[in-house]
């Protein structure tokens, strides 16, 4: 290999590498699910690691986000179908100004629990990219199901993917 091919590739490399994004990897599907505590619309902060037991849902939202709405929608009637069933239901908010989202739950007569990720910590660790996001954590605490965008048709997916997950 010549010196210009070498600097070549070199030079080609390094500009891949750094064309890569600095954030963390999405986790991995069936590895424990990165632990948070988030400001909730209730009186206490919320921590994914004292759920065990439970299915969690969460969706990542914002008042901003114009195809949210139909996110919100789903999550809305999941909880309502699922709340005797162990599973519960957040919604977490990257709005700057909490009272933007609470407008939102007003607005759409939201019935889950809604979390503030204003400083985007756990938008970042589960390497979010896109509004809507949604995860499932399951009973053990991994994480099962993560799926960026929301389209009519997927609430029946996410219906689905949880009514396995009650019946294990």
């Amino acid at each position: 290999m010549t010196l210009k091919t070498g600097l070549t590739l070199t030079l080609m490399l390094t500009t891949l590498l750094a064309a890569l994004p600095a954030s963390a990897k999405k986790p991995p599907i069936g590895d424990a699910a990165p632990g948070f505590t988030l400001r909730s619309d209730g009186p206490f902060n919320l921590r994914l690691s004292e759920q065990k037991g439970y299915i969690v849902v969460v969706g990542f939202w914002a008042s901003w986000c114009r195809s949210c709405p139909i996110q919100l929608k789903a999550l809305n009637e999941l909880a309502q179908k699922y709340q005797d069933k162990g599973v519960k239901v957040w919604g977490i908010t990257l709005d700057k100004q909490f009272d933007d989202a609470l407008h939102h739950v007003q607005h759409y007569n939201l019935r889950f629990t809604v979390l503030q990720d204003s400083e985007f910590t756990v938008s970042e660790r589960y390497d979010i990219d896109d509004l809507p996001a949604t995860f499932i954590v399951d009973r053990d605490g991994k994480l099962r199901l993560m799926s960026e965008g929301f389209n009519p048709g997927d609430e029946a997916k996410l219906d689905q993917f949880l009514q396995t997950l009650v019946n294990e």
